[in-house]
């Protein structure tokens, strides 16, 4: 094993020669520290000659089922048998507790299951795993960031299922940096990676966040995994929602939702039910528009809140959609339907705590700002979807049949949709459907006047 000091970037993984002030790669400054990069000789098991494709023999496995069907989604019908899986989120979310149940599970399973904790003693696993409830006889636990005490583990138990909490404590004495480090999570993390796939097992690693939201260490770590599972909710409130962000198996669009309870994660299989208010009476500002997540239909409540700012500069806070595209959305309503907005305060959230993330939802967030604006109360059960263009044109949505379907069994009479979406679903007669070219077209439909 050769040394030598190098200089790693803390945010990408860059690796300098010598200290640099900013990170050519990522561009963020003071990030580089100096570090020991290692050169590690990989065994190999002979020279590998490369095979033809149709020689290649495929061995299909059934997926591991946690049934925890809200996971289960997620990862596309399952755990893949050697698959390496990465999932973060912010301390205190709930990342231990998923994967301590889903160990639980699988253990009962005749599947040998080892949990690596290197942030908790052996008594505080055990009083989580009575707060959960779970039957845990056949979990195996190992309290130690030693990565030898791991590896020596394998060796004797050769797991069928493993878990990683998390990769950022895990430490090997024989390189001299921290635990936590760039050198220390890229070679912890590679032989976890080759284990894996040479012993065909399931692997879990938790990883934490960095105060921007993305995960901490080398960008290799993301890149090496088969799927990356980011874990959002806010501490404060009980609503978690797992979301899938690459997956070499399954779909990356689809998202898992579930409650935080005294006894572990509950399983939300009508999410729609917890983003719309009991009553759903229609308030000034309050919109209501069906968000595509994967195959998944979830209805959320757009709230805005226009007021007159008493400061030299209007403010602009965004919560749950893009800040970016309110801005765009706000500037088409001030040119095309003559809307001064300059001196408001612009506040806009999406209830319950969602995101959104696509285009999709313009419309109803330009119904939901004018219905603050004008302090009047958009239309009863209606839904509002739609792409608005810079030229007010109002564009087509993707998946228009499962948003409607979904609108229709929650009893919604009415749906203002873009007129190029109305030829699919034209079918669909328990609805009011309303096509619209133009956002000015809107207004005429929009409102209970």
């Amino acid at each position: 094993m050769k040394e030598k000091t190098m200089y790693v970037c803390s945010e990408c993984g860059y690796q300098s020669i010598r200290w640099l002030g900013r990170c050519p790669d990522c561009g963020n400054w003071n990030t580089f520290i100096q570090e020991v990069n290692i050169k590690t000789k990989i065994q190999q098991e002979g020279i590998i000659q490369p095979k033809k494709i149709t020689e290649i023999k495929i061995e299909q496995q059934p997926r591991i089922k946690t049934k925890i069907e809200e996971f289960d989604r997620v990862l596309g019908g399952g755990v893949v048998p050697g698959s390496f899986i990465l999932i973060a989120g912010n301390p205190g979310v709930g990342k231990s507790t998923l994967l301590l149940t889903i160990s639980g599970i699988i253990s009962n399973s005749n599947m040998k299951v080892l949990y690596v904790s290197g942030e908790e003693s052996e008594n505080q696993i055990k009083l989580r795993c009575e707060r959960i409830k779970i039957n845990f006889d056949n979990l195996y636990i190992l309290s130690s960031n030693d990565i030898n005490s791991v590896k020596n583990a394998l060796e004797k138990m050769k797991p069928d299922f493993l878990v990683i909490d998390s990769i950022q404590t895990l430490y090997n004495p024989d390189i001299p940096t921290t635990p936590g480090s760039v050198t220390q999570v890229k070679e912890n993390a590679n032989f976890l990676f080759n284990y894996t796939k040479r012993k065909n097992i399931s692997t879990f690693i938790i990883g934490h966040i960095t105060k921007e939201g993305i995960i901490a260490g080398p960008k290799l770590l993301e890149h090496m995994v088969d799927t990356v599972l980011y874990f959002e909710g806010e501490t404060k409130t009980n609503l978690r929602i797992l979301r899938a962000i690459k997956n070499r198996f399954g779909p990356t669009d689809e998202i898992g939702v579930f409650s935080m309870e005294e006894d572990g994660l509950e399983e939300i299989p009508d999410a729609s039910t917890i983003f719309l208010s009991q009553d759903r009476k229609t308030l000034p500002g309050a919109v209501f528009f069906p968000s595509q997540e994967g195959k998944r239909t979830i209805i959320v409540e757009i709230q805005s809140l226009i007021t007159p700012t008493y400061y030299g500069i209007p403010k602009r806070a965004v919560t749950g959609l893009d800040y970016n595209r309110i801005s765009l959305v706000l500037a088409v309503l001030e040119k095309k339907l003559n809307f001064n907005f300059s001196t408001y305060d612009v506040f806009m959230n999406v209830g319950g705590g969602f995101k959104i993330t696509e285009t999709g939802s313009d419309l109803a967030v330009a119904i939901s700002a004018i219905s603050s604006f004008k302090d009047v109360s958009p239309a009863e059960n209606t839904i509002f979807i739609g792409e608005i263009a810079l030229t007010g044109e109002i564009r087509p949505v993707g998946q228009i049949i499962s948003r409607i379907k979904e609108c229709s069994r929650l009893r919604f009479e009415r749906a203002i949709i873009p007129e190029s979406n109305i030829k699919e679903v034209k079918e669909i007669k328990n609805m009011n459907l309303i096509g619209v070219k133009w956002l000015k077209e809107c207004l005429d439909f929009s409102f209970s006047i």
